[in-house]
């Protein structure tokens, strides 16, 4: 996480107990790292945090996170974020007020639930209320939308918002054809994939040998 904000051009800080640890990331990136306890207010005055955008808490141990995003939060700092690991504290952290409380074991238990319940599409996404999802579909020459316009669709509760044709990214218009071995994306209301799947998916027994 912290290589990809760097990358984008973010100034963090790193708080790291572990001083052999905190030595490690110094040689591995180019970021202020300060060992010390980020559950203490010295410590986060120390990278004068009250000033800052963000505060990040994502050690895997939840009371941790809890500590220090809570200290954050009453030194003033605008948006705090924290990692849970037991999903039973999700809840607990926001009734704390944490802004945002991510958990990765969380989505990836839901991200494998969704690929055993819908192994046909390629990628999925989860966005808003978790009421819409991104889909992602390789075309069969059997799939039901196979060498169809997309004027000739009549989507109800999807929308057709990419094509990829080989290497060439298409925006698709009306009169783009979907076309075997295209990989097609889709932003469904979650109530729709089912339907969304019938257009894309063809059963094992349906396709040409």
């Amino acid at each position: 996480m912290a290589k990809t904000l760097v990358e984008s051009k973010h100034e963090i800080a790193i708080i790291e107990k572990d001083k052999d640890l905190s030595q490690e990331i110094s040689r591995e990136m180019d970021v202020l790292v300060i060992n010390g306890d980020g559950t203490q207010i010295k410590t986060l005055e120390g990278v004068n945090a009250n000033s800052a955008d963000a505060f990040v808490a994502s050690t895997r141990k939840d009371e941790t996170n809890l500590l220090s995003a809570l200290v954050a939060k009453n030194m003033g700092v605008k948006t705090v974020i924290s990692r849970v690991s037991n999903p039973e504290n999700k809840e607990v952290f926001k009734k704390l007020g944490i802004d945002h409380v991510i958990s990765p074991e969380i989505t990836a238990a839901e991200y494998i639930s969704k690929i055993i319940r819908r192994p046909d599409a390629v990628d999925l996404a989860i966005l808003g209320r978790r009421d819409v999802e991104i889909l992602e579909f390789v075309v069969d020459n059997k799939s039901e939308v196979t060498d169809m316009a997309v004027k000739d669709l009549t989507p109800k509760g999807y929308l057709i918002i990419a094509v990829h044709k080989g290497s060439e990214l298409v925006i698709p218009k009306g009169d783009t054809v979907i076309e075997e071995g295209d990989e097609v994306l889709v932003l469904s209301k979650s109530n729709s994939v089912g339907n969304v799947e019938k257009l894309f998916v063809v059963k094992n027994n349906e396709k040409k040998d």
